[in-house]
């Protein structure tokens, strides 16, 4: 019989708890876990000064523009209380590292701020060991950084580069544009959660969706160039593109196209049609790249081709040519 994925991880979790908690043979204290756990030698040549010093030094590329950005995970708001320690790394540099292929740049390095309720090593050894696979496999090189004592939760300062006026950002969404999608499929996240407290079998069917978020970096880079303007799905379809909206004209609306919506694998065998495009829509968590794109350009290999930007009328956000449900329009508020 298949093993449910999502089962997996929360079992191993609280299994890894109890016995850390039990032995209390693990504990730490801050400078020695940032010595075992979280100090390496740089893949990056430009590194002067490594993480353990007061402050990292780099040096500076030529020719290009930092760009910089810092991303949350907080146990009981991001992800569930009982998360596992390779799937709290996995989504932490998913989500930080998708911020900098929103703006087509290049990681390079990432800042750490760690708070544990315990410093406990067995868990943090988990954490470290799928952070550091993480950091080499996107080469990015971990600077610096804080640990602390408290509720589970990481903070984590993403740094990366472009080529000077390449940078792409969300005030660009033009009359006429193309909209595409690049990455996985829509609504896969937001449909495991809907099921993570059933104990149903086909929650390892979206688990991957949810903990291990794939940052597009390399559409990113291909769209310089190409994308007016460009964002990542992280709220909700519906909440970001009303991010670009936003910074357009008043007279700019979209017009999206349920055919091409591209929806994650049984979605609708599972809850049907409307609610996998409420999950589409709304969901968050899918983390590909919306990209405003000049029609006839040469759009690089992976995208699909969602709708486009039209003078608005009534409804800046339209299906079919229809306005939406107003409850699609909501995604992810950070302040509830």
């Amino acid at each position: 019989m298949a093993t449910n994925l999502s089962t997996v991880y929360l079992i191993n979790s609280l299994l890894k708890r109890v016995r850390l908690r039990s032995k209390r043979t693990g504990l730490v204290n801050e400078f020695e876990l940032i010595q075992k756990y979280f100090k390496k030698d740089p893949l990056d040549p430009f590194v002067v000064i490594v993480n353990g010093d007061d402050a990292a030094v780099f040096a500076p590329r030529d020719n290009v523009e930092a760009v910089v950005s810092v991303d949350s995970v907080v146990a009981g708001r991001h992800v569930p209380d009982l998360c596992p320690p390779d799937g709290f790394a996995a989504r932490l540099i998913g989500r930080g590292l998708s911020d900098l292929a929103a703006m087509g740049a290049t990681p390079r390095y990432v800042l750490l701020s760690l708070s544990l309720p315990a410093l406990e090593s067995g868990w943090v050894d988990h954490f470290s060991s799928r952070f550091h696979q993480l950091c080499v496999r996107f080469g990015v090189d971990l600077i610096g950084g804080d640990t602390t004592k408290g509720p589970l939760s990481a903070h984590l300062t993403v740094i990366g580069d472009v080529p000077k006026g390449l940078a792409i950002g969300r005030d660009g969404l033009r009359l006429g544009d193309d909209l595409w999608l690049f990455g996985p499929d829509l609504g896969g996240a937001r449909a495991y959660l809907s099921v993570l407290n059933q104990g149903e079998q086909d929650q390892e069917i979206w688990a991957e969706r949810y903990w291990r978020p794939e940052p597009q970096l390399d559409s990113g880079v291909a769209l310089r160039g190409v994308a007016n303007a460009m964002i990542d799905i992280s709220d909700g379809l519906c909440q970001d593109l009303l991010h670009l909206l936003d910074r357009a004209t008043k007279t700019t609306a979209v017009n999206l196209q349920s055919r091409t919506l591209p929806l994650c694998e049984h979605l609708v065998t599972r809850f049907g049609l409307d609610k996998a495009l409420e999950y589409a829509l709304t969901g968050g968590d899918d983390y590909c790249l919306l990209a405003s794109i000049p029609p006839n350009s040469r759009v690089p290999p992976g995208g699909t081709r969602i709708g486009m930007v039209v003078k608005r009328e009534s409804d800046r956000i339209l299906l079919d040519g229809k306005p939406i449900p107003d409850f699609w329009r909501l995604g992810w508020d950070h302040d509830q």
